[in-house]
């Protein structure tokens, strides 16, 4: 019975990582909004805790001796920087060009696509099982993500008068291309771990590449000026930016992909839309009428589902 305990006690921690590191993924808008009203791009935003996630874990790794795990094979570098590149640029990219030729409301939705990818890829690269119970606590928190976004109900109107209020077909594609950058980040990690390499490894050249993709497109003259203008301030909040919304994090959630699988983990991560919208609340007023409040339920409750312990038969099938 001990030895029972002690197997899940891994697995019930790794559950937790993710739902942190979703939860955390969902704060993103609160330093989102504040650096866009200073005029940052959305790439100069993901240049800042990139670059300064790298700086920190690099800098943690030297302090504490463990230099053995800058150490990359030749043959795997392209996996670590389709990892970084994929979740700084492509999906940021994208997704601020779906923002833009979408309603908001879709934009999220065709993000919150990408466990789809994840699980629909996992299945033929990783021999991933697609279980019925997989699929319906997927469908049932993308049907939530659905109505938690707004889209329906007293926030369908305000979407339909926001600029890029609709949808095109190519204004769907660029969204499903951001979802699937999204994707990438942990299709790439699980390559990553299966190859072998420490958490902290992959997530430091994640940092390293995602920071190297968006310098090209990363205003340093507007970065440099408002640091200066205000320097405590601005290093506590690009600090902060960078602890929560990158750091802890993607360590969280390549920690737990390690105890289940990538399918999984992406579906748990799934929890961002719901702790963005309590968010909104307690620090903009924004309330959520009775359907968000139905897809934030749903959310929770396809999160739940598919924590259920598994009958034993059933594990055999």
């Amino acid at each position: 019975m001990t030895g029972a305990r002690a197997a899940k006690a891994p697995a019930a921690i790794a559950v937790f990582a993710v739902l942190a590191a979703g939860c955390m993924w969902g704060s993103i808008g609160v330093f989102v909004r504040y650096l866009d009203g200073l005029g940052y791009s959305p790439l100069t935003v993901v240049f800042s805790r990139m670059s300064l996630a790298a700086v920190l874990l690099g800098g943690f790794l030297l302090l504490t001796g463990r230099r053995r795990l800058f150490c990359v094979r030749r043959r795997d570098v392209w996996v670590m920087a389709a990892a970084g590149v994929s979740s700084a640029v492509l999906l940021n990219l994208f997704y601020s060009i779906s923002i833009v030729m979408n309603a908001l409301s879709l934009a999220s939705i065709l993000l919150a696509t990408a466990p789809i990818f994840v699980v629909a890829l996992s299945a033929p690269l990783f021999r991933e099982r697609v279980t019925t119970r997989k699929v319906a606590a997927m469908i049932v928190v993308f049907g939530g993500s659905i109505l938690t976004s707004g889209v329906v109900g007293a926030g369908a109107a305000g979407a339909a008068g926001a600029p890029g209020g609709g949808f095109s077909p190519l204004g769907v594609l660029v969204g499903l291309l951001g979802a699937l950058g999204w994707a990438m980040l942990g299709i790439m990690s699980r390559v990553a771990l299966n190859r072998g390499y420490h958490a902290l490894t992959i997530n430091f050249y994640t940092f390293f590449f995602g920071a190297m993709g968006c310098a090209p497109f990363a205003d340093f003259a507007l970065l440099s000026s408002t640091v200066a203008a205000a320097p405590l301030k601005m290093s506590v909040f690009l600090l902060a930016h960078t602890l929560i919304s990158a750091l802890l994090p993607y360590i969280l959630y390549t920690y737990g992909m390690r105890f289940m699988e990538t399918g999984t983990a992406a579906i748990l991560a799934s929890v961002d839309p719901v702790f963005a919208a309590a968010l909104g609340f307690f620090i903009y007023g924004e309330r959520p009428d009775a359907v968000m409040l139905t897809g934030m339920a749903m959310v929770l409750a396809g999160l739940a589902a598919l924590n259920l312990p598994q009958n034993p038969k059933a594990r055999k099938k």
